[in-house]
């Protein structure tokens, strides 16, 4: 059996996972009630959680979109298991796997006697099966796409000019991955990747397996099975008695539906008993609370500025903000450092660029720190020629209360310095404004990521969306395809350097800081045997089989 240890800066997108669903923050409003039925919080024996609900018609939410949600992490198994930190990474599913030395082909060997938690037998072909589709599914992760896109035969499949996905063979209970070139962050993807039974698929068309019947009583590989979902209200999951690892000591897990604008008022009234929050309002009502036990974890959630660098077909790109010293004296005006503390004082961290200065391995402390000087950003602005009679869009998506007042703050530290600026909420859909529509100057967005490779494939020609907003620097190409396809740490740690510096000249995307997430646990209900908690947006080791009700 092999043991991997890979630095956590291996990629994803969070959320947006590139991001996506984790990358969104949910509002707190306390003053409305929660609308839908909830099971209540009556059940010693049962723990309490929260799922945010996903529109109506919620049920079981796809791990192939978001891993994270405790519920998701205690059904679903993958090939590996992370550590709460997502830097070590142990087989799970399989006992063994044999990595060639030119890191062009995998062979994976899976336990013996793997069940399913409906009793059928768990194979290589359910792992084929899996990867297959989450190359031709809609709703699928960008973290799982990207990596599984450099397995042999992925885009002939994707096409489907071919029926099945060559680089993957199927021999017993062995899996053999053949790649077009190596992907260093393979096993970190592969420890978030949530194996699902090909049987529970029969005739359903993959492209849109996440709205399958599947969905609403899914067969389960984890600790758990699904023992009731009643769709916009709750899911019960129980022991799943066909899982072969150590049984969980807790019978029932609840998992409440809830409305993103109820999810405060649900948790005070008691709700769940586990919980987690990057919205300062939740995290300063929650503690008040002395039964809650809160820990502070790290995560790479970027709150960062994009700019319209393309403009539209009917509204041409701003002028000044394709001058790079208009965009530096942007971030000059804006005090982070002191946002950080008035709007997130918990868990916001100043971060310059992509990777935050925590990270001493990869962290290049040469670059420029763009700590906040508004006589600096005055004088660019002049430099440039700055036009400051003319007004900027600045639009947002993220509508709490703490990131109303943070992008306030942003546009006051603008106008401080000249800059005058009109802040709006967009109208629709947030990717489709960012990416498509672009009818704005400067965004203020949201990124959840699993490593390092997600923020800076953004600047990658074959990104999905980011080259139509900030077009495509070729200065970036070597070293982020150095990073992706590197296995050796200080390989990682020069590709990273490398590109934060070339990061301080471009200026296209700004950090204005990373968030942490709170972990809530209710002490007096619930003892977690000393877990350690890490990103609730990913799938790592909480040791919940340990976990006792009190």
């Amino acid at each position: 059996m092999k043991k991997k240890s890979l630095i956590a800066s291996l990629v994803s997108c969070m959320l947006l996972l590139t991001a996506c669903g984790g990358g969104t923050e949910k509002p707190a409003d306390t003053d409305k009630k929660n609308e839908t039925t909830s099971a209540q919080n009556t059940d010693e024996k049962a723990l309490y959680t929260i799922f945010s609900k996903q529109g109506e018609g919620t049920n079981f939410d796809t791990p192939w979109w978001n891993r994270g949600d405790l519920y998701k992490v205690i059904t679903f198994r993958s090939l590996f298991k992370a550590n709460n930190t997502l830097t070590e990474f142990n087989p799970d599913l399989i006992s063994e796997y044999k990595p060639a030395n030119d890191g062009l082909s995998y062979e994976f060997t899976l336990k013996d006697g793997l069940k399913w938690s409906d009793g059928k037998d768990l194979t290589a072909d359910d792992v084929k099966f899996s990867i297959e589709g989450a190359l031709r599914g809609a709703k699928v992760n960008g973290i799982y796409s990207a990596t599984f896109s450099k397995i042999e035969g992925a885009k002939e499949y994707k096409e489907k000019t071919a029926e099945t996905v060559s680089g993957l063979t199927v021999d017993g209970n062995k899996i053999t991955m053949k790649l077009t070139q190596p992907v260093g962050n393979l096993i970190p993807i592969l420890s978030q990747f949530a194996i699902l039974p090909k049987h529970g698929f029969e005739g359903v068309d993959m492209l849109q397996y996440n709205t399958a019947d599947f969905w609403k009583n899914p067969i389960t590989n984890g600790m758990y099975k699904v023992e009731e979902i009643v769709t916009d209200s709750y899911i019960t999951l129980v022991p799943n008695e066909n899982y072969e690892g150590t049984p969980a000591k807790i019978q029932k897990v609840v998992v409440n539906i809830v409305p993103s604008e109820s999810i405060l008022t649900a948790v005070a009234d008691g709700q769940a008993d586990f919980f987690n929050s990057k919205v300062p309002a939740e995290i300063s009502k929650l503690s008040e609370n002395a039964a809650w036990e809160k820990s502070a974890v790290d995560t790479l959630f970027y709150y960062y500025l994009v700019f319209n660098l393309t403009g539209n077909d009917t509204r041409p790109a701003n002028k000044a903000l394709q001058d790079p010293k208009v965009r530096e004296a942007i971030y000059y005006a804006i005090d982070r450092e002191s946002l950080a503390k008035s709007i997130y004082p918990e868990i916001g961290e100043v971060a310059s660029l992509g990777v935050p200065a925590r990270d001493t391995a990869n962290y290049n402390d040469t670059i420029n720190k763009f700590g906040y000087d508004p006589e600096k950003a005055k004088s660019l602005l002049a430099e440039a020629g700055y036009d400051t009679n003319q007004t900027l869009e600045f639009r947002y998506y993220m509508a709490d209360q703490s990131s109303v007042s943070l992008y306030e703050a942003i546009v006051a530290n603008l106008e401080a310095v000249g800059i005058k600026v009109n802040l709006q909420k967009f109208a629709g859909d947030a990717t489709q404004e960012l990416f498509d529509i672009r009818n704005y100057d400067i965004a203020l967005k949201g990124l959840s990521a699993f490593g390092y490779d997600e923020w800076y494939g953004e600047y990658s020609a074959t990104h999905g969306n980011f080259p139509k907003l900030i077009g495509h620097n070729e200065s970036y190409d070597k070293p982020y395809n150095e990073l992706i396809q590197a296995t050796d740490a200080n390989a990682k740690a020069a590709a990273l350097k490398e590109l934060q510096s070339i990061e301080q000249t471009d200026l296209t995307k700004m950090p204005v800081f990373m968030l942490k997430n709170m972990i809530f646990v209710n002490g007096e209900k619930v003892d977690t045997k000393g877990a350690q908690f890490g990103n609730p947006w990913f799938a790592y080791d909480l040791g919940f089989e340990n976990w006792e009700m009190k």
